[in-house]
């Protein structure tokens, strides 16, 4: 059952849903002030609203957030009779500090639920900027791979490759993880790109994967 949350929870975002912030400028390098930068590096994010939909979606009443301390989010969603709580935290933010703080604390527990965790797999692209923000015209393109219905598996296909994929790395079999994605993507040279289900694992099982394919 939570697994089948877990896949919910992950689906990708429809592309109108995905927003870009700016990151660092060649502000510095050029000795101007930062809304006079000419370029910068674009991250891809979602707006805590669409979280707190797809929570809703996805868990109906059965969720919610809660703020030990500032800070600091905590989500539960409950999972047959028990609540599972997985919490995040995060700093002030240069725009309504508290509200920014806490929004970002909420996004970042819920990326622990697979919400929007693939966004972090985007590359942050370079653009133009004006006045410090993108440049009309130029704002990124969402990836196919990055985008809702790519590559879709059934449901048993799902728990199948997760069986496999987590086997391969608790035997150190490189070969077999390969053999794995190559079964169901076709495609091994970026296969947390090409493979839907790279969100579910968690951030050590996506080391793993990384490493286990960089030795092999």
């Amino acid at each position: 059952m939570s697994d089948d949350i877990i896949f919910k929870l992950s689906e990708p975002f429809p592309e109108a849903a995905i927003h870009w912030r700016v990151g660092s400028t060649n502000a510095k390098r050029l000795g101007v002030k930062p809304w006079e930068a000419t370029r910068g590096r674009a991250f891809a994010y979602i707006n805590a609203r669409d979280v707190m939909d797809r929570f809703d979606e996805v868990c109906g009443h059965e969720w919610q957030a809660e703020y030990p301390f500032q800070g600091c989010c905590r989500i539960g969603v409950k999972i047959g009779d028990d609540w599972v709580w997985r919490a995040n935290g995060a700093g002030e933010t240069q725009v309504e500090a508290e509200k920014g703080q806490f929004s970002d604390a909420f996004k970042r527990a819920a990326v622990l639920w697979g919400v929007g965790r693939y966004l972090y797999d985007i590359p942050n692209q370079s653009v133009p900027l004006e006045d410090g923000k993108i440049k009309g015209g130029h704002i990124p393109a969402v990836p196919d791979w990055a985008k809702p219905g790519f590559h879709r598996f059934a449901r048993g296909e799902k728990k199948e490759i997760l069986l496999q994929v987590r086997t391969a790395l608790e035997d150190g079999d490189a070969m077999g993880l390969r053999q794995v994605i190559e079964e169901y993507t076709g495609e091994l040279s970026e296969p947390e790109e090409k493979m839907k289900l790279w969100a579910l694992f968690n951030s050590t099982e996506r080391g793993a994967i990384k490493g286990l394919l960089s030795d092999d």
